[in-house]
């Protein structure tokens, strides 16, 4: 890797993608990375690293502006003092890089008004219903109609799929009105949008909201099927 190539933020995960700790990245090489564990100690460190993780191997998720989301395998071979009070390094040695999660080209799907449940930090965790309009692996756009939502305003999504159950922090980045045709009608009417991304995800609930992103795109799939053979 270049020197610069990645963004600070850091993520240290065990090989079964259990997030470890945050990291802040310190230096990068070729073969290398430090990263520095802030508001710990050298024992802490290593009893993090020890705990569940044979031979201190772990998954490192580093973030590259262009390349998107990059998960690295590593192994831990120097922990040493940082420059701050409570700071450690910690060196790791990358031995492979796993994937690339490029999140500009991740496939939004449309979810046909699933419906959804919210709740609201900034409003003291109050609850909202809303209707999915579509989903990506970094995103959902939906509409709220009893809430008035703002720009950069945090939300809660209580993702449910078939397969998973979990709550998802995303961050309204666009606010859309979109004119929808009503269902069994020619009528049509606007309805307010919130173009969101998510944050802090950990590995396994991406691979979970991946995974629905694919069910969706079948039960699209099928729907087509189904309308062209009505009209045959």
């Amino acid at each position: 890797m270049a020197i610069n190539e990645y963004n600070k933020n850091v993520k240290v995960y065990t090989l079964d993608r259990k997030l470890i700790q945050n990291a802040t990245l310190v230096k990068q090489g070729d073969d290398s990375v430090t990263v520095a564990f802030s508001k710990t100690s050298r024992d802490k460190v290593k009893e993090l690293l020890e705990n569940d993780i044979v031979q201190n191997n772990v998954i490192l998720l580093m973030t590259h502006n262009i390349k998107g989301m990059c998960y690295f395998h590593g192994e831990c071979n120097n922990i040493y003092s940082g420059s701050a009070p409570l700071e450690v390094n910690v060196v790791f040695s990358l031995l492979q890089k796993l994937e690339t999660v490029q999140r500009r080209q991740d496939v939004k799907v449309k979810a046909h008004d699933l419906k959804i449940e919210l709740s609201l930090p900034f409003r003291s965790m109050k609850e909202a219903s809303g209707e999915l309009i579509d989903i990506s692996a970094g995103g959902i756009l939906f509409t709220c109609p009893s809430e008035m939502l703002m720009e950069k305003e945090i939300v809660i999504y209580h993702f449910h799929s078939p397969k998973a159950d979990f709550d998802v922090k995303a961050r309204i980045l666009r606010i859309q009105d979109v004119v929808r045709q009503l269902e069994n009608s020619e009528e049509k009417e606007e309805i307010r949008c919130y173009g969101c991304c998510f944050e802090d995800l950990k590995p396994n609930e991406e691979y979970s909201i991946r995974e629905f992103v694919l069910y969706l795109q079948r039960e699209e799939i099928l729907r087509e099927r189904e309308r062209a053979a009505y009209f045959d």
